[in-house]
């Protein structure tokens, strides 16, 4: 296996290991919740508050 095929390979396992993680499912999970607000903002409120079912936007 040469030197790219192995970077190729390194890469799809950690992609994998990624979309596969509790963390990820998580994140989709706090999207599907809060769909107006953006992903910086979800990814904010699932680090913050993962079981969060309600969130006031800053205006409110």
């Amino acid at each position: 296996m040469n030197n790219i095929d192995n970077i190729l390979s390194q890469l799809q396992d950690g992609l994998k290991d990624l979309y596969e993680s509790e963390k990820y499912k998580q994140y989709l999970d706090t999207m599907a919740k809060f769909h107006k607000y953006s992903s910086n903002n979800c990814r904010l409120i699932a680090m913050q508050k993962p079981d969060a079912t309600y969130v006031a936007s800053y205006s409110a």
